[in-house]
């Protein structure tokens, strides 16, 4: 489910706001994306409706990703997979036309932001973090890949960041979120409310460029003003590590580092056992996606990513990695191939047709 309504402002205009509400840690069905993307138009074109404010239901997540048990069950009868095609079409619409929206678009980031919830978090002007934020692109662990334009943004984190979380799996805290760029501001979880109340006073001019930069001054302001009990940075103290083992252009030879990690820092350690736990097809269609994406504009990217979530319904690993995660949940992914080496250049090269 989804819930909207308008907040009125202290000077006459409003603010719309999307209320993130499923069973399974707010994750979007495809009803949930359609609804959003028509209230979203709707308020595009209101003059009175100066900002979006997207949230997630209770304190456990923002949004933990797609409803993945109904694309299993899309894969299950082929007569429906294209319930499984207009799911992804339209989310990675909904989080495209975020990313451009003329109004600013606030995301509060409370607890865990995942796979489409990241998709619409990374796509709001301005992203809040909490000290309960986790974010992750944990995609390859059931066949598919870092989508919603993640093949994009990931990439503009700092350092190799972004290269190693899609290709492990791996999550950012909120220290890491801020430090890394995939969020500019981090406010305490109870300050909710009076953010509200704060912005219910704003000064709304109702133009998107000045209203955006008043959002920005405001949130920054407070953020210094309402500091944030933030855990520590678990890869800030890692940033030279993560850039010397995800270097250079040899995917086989990146894994090979990562998987082969002897030092002693925790995470790394799971990102070792993440990737090696992860669908080896996925990895190397994972690394492809973001290569080609190097080259092309967002729009592109989200028709290429649109194309290969298309052929991950249909053949590869990902109805096998659904299976083992979430429905029989044994944890025990038969991939095929079964290893890095053994993925033809060639197999991954039909992820980018027409299927």
């Amino acid at each position: 489910m989804v819930h909207f309504q308008q907040i009125a402002l202290s000077n006459g205009v409003f603010l719309g706001e999307i209320l993130l509400a499923s069973s399974r840690l707010n994750a979007q069905s495809l009803p949930m994306v359609l609804k959003i993307r028509e209230q979203i138009e709707a308020w595009r074109n209101d003059p009175l409706l100066v900002a979006v404010l997207v949230r997630g239901e209770g304190e456990r997540a923002f949004c933990a990703g797609g409803d993945i048990r109904a694309l299993y069950h899309a894969m299950n009868q082929p007569e429906f997979l294209y319930e499984g095609d207009d799911f992804f079409r339209h989310e990675y619409d909904l989080c495209r036309e975020l990313h451009r929206y003329p109004k600013p678009v606030i995301a509060w980031g409370n607890g865990i932001v995942m796979g489409g919830g990241w998709g619409i978090f990374a796509a709001a002007s301005h992203r809040i973090v909490t000290e309960s934020s986790v974010l992750a692109m944990p995609e390859v662990s059931i066949g598919l890949f870092p989508d919603v334009g993640a093949s994009f943004w990931l990439q503009q984190l700092q350092g190799q960041m972004g290269r190693l979380l899609a290709l492990t799996g791996s999550r950012l805290n909120a220290a890491d979120a801020l430090a890394f760029g995939a969020a500019e501001f981090a406010l305490p979880s109870h300050a909710f409310n009076d953010l509200m109340g704060i912005l219910q006073e704003l000064p709304w001019s109702g133009v998107g460029a000045r209203d955006a930069e008043l959002a920005s001054g405001t949130l920054a302001a407070l953020s210094a003003a309402w500091p944030c009990p933030l855990p520590d940075s678990v890869w800030l103290p890692l940033a030279d590590e993560v850039e010397a083992m995800c270097a250079g252009d040899d995917l086989l030879a990146i894994c090979e580092r990562i998987q082969n990690y002897q030092g002693d820092a925790p995470a790394l350690r799971l990102a070792a056992e993440l990737q090696a736990a992860g669908s080896p097809t996925s990895i190397y269609l994972t690394w492809e996606m973001a290569q080609r994406a190097r080259s092309l504009s967002y729009d592109e990217v989200v028709e290429m990513e649109w194309l290969g979530a298309r052929n991950c319904l249909r053949h590869g690993d990902f109805h096998e990695g659904v299976r083992a995660k979430l429905i029989d949940r044994d944890d025990q992914p038969q991939w095929s191939p079964k290893e890095l080496a053994l993925v033809k250049f060639a197999d991954i090269e039909s992820f980018f047709l027409s299927p």
